[in-house]
Parts: C-alpha cells; sequence; structure tokens
C-alpha cells in the first residue's frame, strides 16, 4: 500500500530561526525529508506509517517543556486510530532522540541515536562549501570547534601538538563569519579534517569536510555512530577511530601514503551523494519499502 503518514496538526512541525552550522542556509533534514516523502507517499509502497514530526524544531523550542504534555496528549489520540500492531516509522535530528513516547515498533531514522543511523546534514542552497576555491593541503590535520563533549577534551590534551587546534571553551548557536571562515580556511587547508562527535554522537563536520574536499576523521565513543555501513565502504574515504586510540592517530594519518590519499579522495567524491538530503531520502524509501 502506498505509505501512510500520520495525520496530527501542524503544531509538531513548527519553523525555526536557527541558523546552526553557520552554513546552513534552507531547512534541516526533518523538514526536507517530510516535503519529499509527502510529494512522492502515492509512489512508495511501505507498509509503515510515517510520523511526521520537526523532532529539532519542536524539542529546541523554548515552550516545548511547558507544552510536552499536552503534545503528547495529541499524539497518543492520532496513534489510537491505527492497529496497536502498526509500523511506524519517523526521522529524527535531535541529538537525544524524541522526546515524546512513541510506539516501541516504531523504526528512528536518527543521525544521532536510533534504530537506523542517517548522516547528520542539512540544506545550504548557496552550496558555499562546494564552490570554494580549493588551496593546496599544507597541513595534515586540523581542528575548529568547541568542547562540547569530554571526548574532545580528551582530544585535545592527546593531539594538541600534532595538528593545527582551534578550540573554544563556550558554544553558541550563534556562529560569528571569521570563525566560519576560520573552519573553511584551516579545512582546506588540511588533508584531514577531525570530526568528533559532540553532544550527540554524530558530526556535522564529518560531511562538511566531503564538501571541502578534505577527508574526515570520526572519533567516537561509545557507539560508531555511521550510516549506510550495509553499502559503504568507510575506510576507503574516511578514518573512524575509537578515542582509546587518540594516542595512535597522528601515526595512522602519517603512514597514509599519497596515493592511498588521492585515492580515498576520489572515493570520497563518489560518495558524497549519500550525505546529501537527495541521497538520504532516497535510501529511506528503499528501507521502507
Amino acid at each position: 500500500m502506498p505509505l501512510r503518514i500520520l495525520d496530527i496538526g501542524k503544531q509538531f512541525r513548527i519553523s525555526t530561526s536557527h541558523v546552526y552550522p553557520p552554513f546552513k542556509k534552507g531547512r534541516y533534514m526533518e523538514e526536507y525529508c517530510y516535503e519529499m516523502l509527502s510529494s512522492k507517499k502515492n509512489d512508495i509502497q511501505s507498509d509503515m506509517v510515517y510520523l511526521p514530526i520537526f523532532w529539532t524544531n519542536l524539542q529546541n523550542h523554548p515552550g516545548f517543556a511547558s507544552m510536552k504534555s499536552k503534545y503528547q496528549i495529541i499524539l497518543d489520540h492520532a496513534l489510537s486510530t491505527f492497529p496497536p500492531n502498526t509500523q511506524y516509522m519517523t526521522i529524527v535530528q535531535h541529538d537525544d532522540g524524541p522526546q515524546l513516547k512513541i510506539p516501541k515498533n516504531t523504526i528512528i531514522f536518527g543521525a544521532c541515536t536510533g534504530t537506523i543511523p542517517l548522516p547528520l546534514i542539512y540544506e545550504d542552497t548557496s552550496q558555499r562549501l562546494l564552490s570554494e576555491p580549493r588551496c593546496p593541503k599544507t597541513q595534515l590535520a586540523s581542528f575548529v570547534g568547541t568542547y562540547t563533549h569530554p571526548l574532545r577534551e580528551e582530544m585535545f590534551r592527546t593531539l594538541q601538538k600534532d595538528i593545527v587546534w582551534n578550540g573554544k571553551r563556550v558554544w553558541s548557536s550563534s556562529v560569528k563569519e571569521q570563525d566560519a571562515a576560520l573552519f573553511i580556511e584551516q579545512t582546506l587547508q588540511s588533508k584531514f579534517c577531525l570530526a568528533p562527535r559532540g553532544y550527540g554522537r554524530s558530526s556535522f563536520r564529518f560531511f562538511e569536510a566531503m564538501l571541502l574536499d578534505t577527508i574526515p576523521v570520526y572519533v567516537w565513543d561509545d557507539i560508531e555512530w555511521l550510516p549506510y555501513r550495509e553499502i559503504l565502504d568507510y575506510s576507503t574515504f574516511s578514518i573512524s577511530i575509537s578515542k582509546n586510540d587518540l594516542p595512535h592517530l597522528h601515526d595512522i594519518l602519517s603512514s597514509i601514503s599519497t596515493e592511498t590519499y588521492e585515492n580515498m579522495v576520489l572515493s570520497m567524491k563518489k560518495n558524497r551523494h549519500w550525505f546529501t538530503l537527495e541521497g538520504m531520502v532516497d535510501y529511506i524509501v528503499k528501507r521502507i519499502q
């Protein structure tokens, strides 16, 4: 049967004025996927029911905590119109996952937590990172960001002498243009861009580095949250390393030959489609059919 979409009000799909990361110009992944799945629902054959909630916009709204119980009542009522054994799916960018109770048999496509991993990405209609002029890669690796997780503190202590480091203690959703420009400059000059987990398990830097033709280095702790692992070989275009192996990272990166590195860049460009919103929707549709 065609994909069914749970009939709940627009109050579950609120907009946001947040512009984070600074290169976002357009929609977050939950917004984009909703628009695409809604427009294609009659062509998507699935037994699942889609929960069309913009979890990130909703849960980051200042009024969410006080309205949470009311949202739950409305959601429960909508869910009661389907049989108990109904299979649901939803798409979640928010680091903490859904903060409302949803059926246990819900498949959560999540950027940081859930059932099936997705990349942590956003829309940039200006394509700023892709269009930035390239320059020679004169340094091994770099990091530009804030210490939003203890892992990043440990990364700094371990690697501060080995890579170009520009770290801040205080995170803000409003990133100054000079800081955004610094990230671009340092990443373009680097062969590798450190993309450690932050508050959530994933990192926007992973796909931002790919847009800048720089190999991302994903640093994780509890769970290696990489999407598409059944179809992608990450070793061909990225580095994924546990925090326990941080002392060896500099040696690992330094040992990669020029030929191997160039092949990794070519592979990265071939796989970049999967780290676009269009590629994400293609993947979701295949998984739910």
